[in-house]
């Protein structure tokens, strides 16, 4: 299998609830990536590891949300979104 040709990556950390009930300062982070299909299209996967992990096995994202990630970058018709 060979290596999905990453387009781009985003982090981002979420606040958390910690084990006392309180906020716990260091969140949660996930990673983006943005995956180049075969034909010209894209979609892009979120999870936590590497990179190339998340493309190969991270949850694909809606279209909405890949846009939340990568804002202005993404074409409609061109998001691979099943």
């Amino acid at each position: 299998m060979s290596a999905p040709r990453i387009l781009g990556v985003n982090s981002r950390t979420y606040p958390t609830q910690g084990r006392d009930g309180g906020w716990d300062p260091e969140g949660s982070t996930i990673l983006v990536v943005l995956v180049a299909g075969t034909i010209g299209d894209y979609a892009a996967y979120a999870g936590s590891g590497t990179p190339e992990w998340v493309a190969r096995y991270g949850v694909k994202l809606s279209y909405a949300e890949a846009c939340v990630h990568f804002p202005n970058q993404l074409e409609p018709e061109r998001y691979r979104a099943a």
